[in-house]
């Protein structure tokens, strides 16, 4: 709206290719994110977007979800690419090294838990993965 362009050099994201692409990020640091989810700042910042995105849709909603069987469908590719970058740059240095803890959300259906565990659903949980198309899939 204002006519600026919204990308600009990567400087939330701890990526290889920080210096060689811009990109559009949401401004808020990880640890911002994790106070507005109650979450770990350590997490992947999928996980801590999509419980950021989806608290504040029930809060938009006015629907008091924990009168109704909820459930919660996820669609997303990859969940924690910024992590699994950290972890396979020094694995491959030394295949002896690495932190797991740094992998253990990329799974696509962790990003999925994550959210569905900080927002109480417990009835129905899933996560639709089909690369790009996922978001568009899932409301079929």
């Amino acid at each position: 709206m204002s006519g600026k362009a919204g990308m600009e050099a990567m400087k939330r994201l701890d990526s290889l290719h920080k210096e060689e692409l811009p990109v559009a990020e949401v401004k808020l640091t990880n640890k911002q994110l994790a106070e507005r989810t109650n979450l770990k700042s350590t997490i992947s910042r999928t996980a801590l977007l999509s419980t950021v995105a989806a608290k504040e849709a029930i809060q938009n909603s006015d629907l008091d979800i924990t009168k109704w069987r909820t459930g919660f469908i996820s669609a997303n590719s990859v969940g924690g690419m910024d992590k699994t970058e950290n972890f396979f740059e020094d694995f491959l240095k030394d295949n002896t090294s690495g932190h797991l803890h740094e992998v253990v959300h990329h799974e696509c259906g962790a990003v999925t838990e994550v959210t569905a565990d900080a927002l109480g659903i417990k009835d129905f949980v899933t996560t639709v993965s089909t690369a790009c198309s996922s978001s568009a899939n899932s409301i079929f």
